[in-house]
């Protein structure tokens, strides 16, 4: 998904991971997360900062980098983590595919990463400009930073809100939504979206 921030929290679910990330997001661009947007402009090209929110289910990370050429990046895709990709000045094309069949057989690494080069074939590609948000689920492997139209380089400023399992809903009491049915303890993988059908490669609905 594509689009401002205030549009996609209308077409997700209220109740869900997902949601909760773009409310996070709004909150950080309204001033309500304080430090965080002020320190976006005074970050140097290739800082990058960790802001953590909820250990490692949702934080942020704060980046500034100049774009770059096809040949300079690699494809990654996260095991369990959503990324939430908003640009704050700038603009750049994210070129991804499903990660499954891309790669034979997956191997992440013990952070829940896996990477591989972009190569020659064509991909769907994002074009992402300032006020825009890119909704990159696990099985999407993409590559980012990559220069608009293949041109010189720009520098850009990035938001990235990591979700870990974005497609469960969260009940108040526990952050997690259960089935009435289910005995307690157990837990219900629910998709975030409200939309279309689903992708059997993802486990949430599309």
């Amino acid at each position: 998904m594509l689009g401002k921030v205030g549009d996609l929290t209308e077409i997700v679910n209220p109740r869900s991971r997902l949601q909760r990330g773009l409310w996070l997001l709004q909150d950080l661009l309204a001033g309500r997360i304080l430090g965080i947007a002020s320190e976006l402009p005074n970050l140097g090209p290739g800082e990058t900062r960790r802001v953590a929110v909820d250990g490692d289910d949702f934080y942020f990370l704060i980046q500034c980098y100049k774009t770059k050429q096809r040949d300079d990046v690699r494809f990654e895709a996260h095991a369990r983590h959503t990324d939430l990709q908003y640009v704050w000045s700038g603009g750049e094309c994210i070129e991804f595919c499903d990660l499954h069949t891309s790669l034979p057989a997956v191997a992440y690494d013990k952070n829940g990463n896996v990477y591989f080069p972009v190569g020659k074939q064509s991909n769907s590609r994002l074009l992402v400009h300032a006020g825009e948000v890119a909704v990159l689920l696990p099985d999407d492997a993409h590559a980012a930073c990559l220069s608009l139209g293949g041109g010189g380089q720009e520098l850009v400023r990035k938001i990235v809100v990591k979700i870990r399992d974005a497609h469960l809903l969260e009940a108040p009491e526990s952050g997690y939504c259960r089935d009435v049915g289910n005995p307690p303890g157990s837990v219900r993988v629910t998709a975030a979206f409200v939309t279309g059908a689903s992708n059997p490669n993802r486990g949430a609905a599309l």
